[in-house]
């Protein structure tokens, strides 16, 4: 039983051996771990330009859009501003972001970038982007940031089994919902609530 949750655990973290690209780009969320790591990526010279998605958020009292907090962030991290690029296209999801990814690229002529997310989340974007990135003919590499879940340790803590039984519940609602044409992720509340607690 222990090795099934161990290998549970480490299935989803899904981390290449980099090589050199066109740009990075960031997920949204987490930024503090996902934008350090990227802003590391870029100095290491692993790509020149990285791009941000756009979730539509704001951030501050005056509701300021939230990719300029992101780029501060950047800034501060000694990352040039003529290197940071943000999309347009307003992603409500994972999938959406890699469709803002693709037109970012089309428009910068890149061929080639990293994806910087959170560990755990590696093997849901690999999944998803496999199938949006498919035809593009682009070469996509997966960079695991942050040590969140303990691929090993996850099950000893409630937050590990929200962070696991999240994820695998998304894989399955992404398949559910490739394979049936429904609108958009099943989120399967009620199951959602009882790994929640």
């Amino acid at each position: 039983m222990f090795l099934l949750f161990i290998l549970a655990g480490y299935y989803l973290i899904d981390d290449d051996h980099l090589v050199p690209a066109d740009v990075i780009a960031v997920l949204s969320g987490n930024d503090d771990t996902r934008l350090s790591h990227t802003a590391d990526l870029y100095h290491k010279g692993l790509a020149s330009s990285i791009i941000l998605t756009n979730t539509g958020r704001t951030y501050g009292e005056h509701d300021w859009p939230y990719n300029q907090h992101q780029i501060e962030q950047l800034r501060k991290l000694d990352v040039p501003g003529g290197a940071i690029h943000t999309v347009d296209f307003v992603a409500k999801n994972t999938g959406q972001e890699a469709t803002s990814i693709i037109e970012q690229m089309v428009a910068m002529r890149a061929t080639s970038v990293i994806i910087v997310t959170d560990a755990w989340h590696t093997r849901r974007t690999r999944i998803i982007y496999s199938d949006t990135f498919a035809n593009t003919g682009f070469h996509v590499q997966y960079h695991a940031a942050g040590e969140d879940l303990d691929p090993y340790l996850w099950w000893l803590t409630p937050n590990g089994w929200k962070i696991v039984g999240g994820e695998y519940l998304r894989i399955i609602g992404y398949f559910i919902k490739r394979d049936s044409n429904i609108p958009d992720y099943p989120i399967f509340n009620f199951l959602k609530k009882i790994i929640i607690k």
